[in-house]
């Protein structure tokens, strides 16, 4: 099972739940070779491929464009309000921002109990 997220921390977010799952960073709001390259890859190793995006304007743009040339790849909403955190005194939104139970709750309508941290 692999994941395509927007960063680093997104993915150590996962990691914390899915620590098995392969993982495709994006760096960001980019569609260029380097992620067409490790998708395609993660495509051919893994049995399925999600797309787990921040609910952002940004995170939005982002799926629009994976979405666009992997139609076929599931798309895990996650809810703003649980997506939310204060940083310097500003509003940050994001996967890595998400409780670790609240992740597990929306992963296990995708992929089985058995591969997450209990």
């Amino acid at each position: 099972m692999g994941f395509v997220v927007e960063g680093l921390n997104d993915e150590k977010k996962l990691k914390e739940v899915l620590p098995g799952a392969s993982y495709v960073v994006t760096n960001g709001t980019r569609m260029n070779n380097r992620v067409k390259m490790d998708l395609n890859k993660a495509l051919a190793e893994c049995d399925e491929v999600f797309l787990l995006t921040d609910p952002d304007e940004a995170g939005e743009l982002l799926a629009e464009m994976v979405l666009r040339q992997y139609p076929h790849l599931k798309r895990v909403f996650l809810e703003r309000s649980k997506s939310l955190a204060y940083r310097n005194n500003k509003l940050k939104v994001g996967v890595e921002h998400c409780d670790t139970d609240y992740l597990k709750t929306v992963l296990s309508e995708y992929v089985s109990e058995f591969e997450m941290v209990s």
